[in-house]
């Protein structure tokens, strides 16, 4: 840094009672100095001063940063002098005590290490699908390669990239699933906080559970019976056994599976359903009105629907949903429960147990919807075949 090309500056100043003044005016080492005197040769005297302060100054300090580098320090220390008002002492101790170092790890490595991580721990391939996408798209909205040091603000400017008329589930999914990948981050050491954590989620307004009316019910089962039979032991563990139907994983997932693997699962007091929060059950054909009959005449030997792939029985599926317009995925599963509510000698705590939920759930979403005319009417539709043999049992006896 060089001394300054301009000398001090001298300006007389006249105050308004006729009072002459001088001011002394001068840069050196990027600080302003000013200084007012009563006389010219006073001025004089101080300027000669601040050129010779100047020039010891610029004798006595060598550095060995960089001009740049010289600028940003002496910058910092404005900043600290006059916004913060604290010393540099101060300063440091407090970044030694709060700073936190950004995560070196790239994106594209953090990514699949939280893959290969979470299935050795039993995470559904389906949860960490949908963290893995909102990571990558966390990414490439950050926009850099490391995952470096992750802000709240970020993170709220990612949830501020959804559409306004998304609703609350889906807001609230994409929050959800940032802050399990960088909770992810924390517990391997990678963040030293999750910015995600604690914020708040939008309320959700869930109405009540859609159902399919008995026709409606007559209308899937009899079109299967014609045209695809080899799914009808599907449809009937859903619509009267309250399966849930998820084919990729989950229950159903595991009843084929057990199905195909010449498990017992069918027993004399009903059908053994593992389910996951609420453990393994047994639910009782008493619940299930017709379902026993159904799966005699359509015997699930060869597993609940005819595809061996999980994702090619659930493209197959979302073709029938289609057809029959099914409000939702999990319709058939709500038009079991119902039914079961009303069953003689049905209580919304054997009902809750048999279907694999919390009685008040049962209570809140479920009672007052249905009637015991609705469930005889369900539980009335019979297979048009009776005691027929699968294909697998056939070939055999053949």
């Amino acid at each position: 840094m060089g001394r300054p090309k301009e000398p001090p500056k001298i300006t007389k100043k006249t105050l308004p009672n006729g009072v002459e003044r001088f001011l002394v005016r001068w840069v050196v080492m990027g600080q302003d100095r000013r200084k007012v005197v009563a006389s010219v040769e006073e001025a004089q005297l101080v300027a000669k001063q601040w050129v010779d302060d100047g020039k010891q100054e610029l004798r006595v300090l060598q550095t060995r940063l960089t001009a740049d580098e010289l600028g940003g320090a002496e910058a910092m220390q404005r900043v600290l002098r006059t916004v913060l008002r604290i010393d540099f002492e101060t300063a440091t101790a407090w970044l030694l005590a709060n700073y936190k170092r950004p995560a070196t790890i790239e994106w594209t490595k953090a990514i699949p290490e939280y893959e290969t991580d979470r299935r050795k721990v039993g995470i559904t391939e389906s949860q960490i699908s949908n963290v893995v996408k909102a990571a990558k798209r966390f990414a490439a909205f950050v926009g850099r390669p490391l995952v470096g040091s992750p802000t709240r603000v970020e993170v709220e400017g990612l949830l501020n990239t959804l559409s306004d008329d998304v609703g609350p589930s889906t807001y609230n999914g994409l929050l959800s699933d940032v802050s399990a990948f960088l909770g992810w981050l924390v517990t391997k050491g990678y963040l030293p906080e999750n910015p995600a954590e604690g914020m708040e989620r939008r309320k959700v307004k869930r109405g009540k559970p859609p159902v399919l009316q008995p026709a409606a019910v007559q209308s899937l089962l009899r079109d299967l019976e014609v045209n695809a039979p080899e799914w009808v032991p599907y449809a009937a563990c859903c619509v009267f056994g309250a399966l849930r139907p998820g084919m990729r994983e989950g229950e159903a997932n595991r009843l084929d599976a057990d199905l195909r693997a010449g498990k017992t699962v069918l027993h004399p007091g009903g059908i053994e359903i593992h389910g996951k929060a609420h453990g393994d059950r047994i639910l009782p054909w008493k619940l299930c009105g017709p379902l026993k009959e159904w799966l005699d005449a359509y015997p699930a030997n060869d597993g609940l629907w005819p595809a061996e792939t999980p994702r090619i029985a659930d493209r197959e599926w979302s073709e029938v949903r289609a057809k029959h317009i099914f409000p939702c995925a999990d319709v058939l599963r709500h038009t079991a429960i119902s039914a079961m509510c009303y069953a003689p000698g049905a209580s919304p705590a054997k009902v809750a147990i048999g279907a694999g939920t919390s009685e008040s759930r049962i209570r809140t979403n479920y009672l007052g919807r249905w009637s015991e005319e609705l469930t005889k009417a369900l539980w009335d539709l019979k297979p048009v075949r009776q005691n027929t043999l699968s294909a697998k049992t056939r070939d055999q006896a053949a």
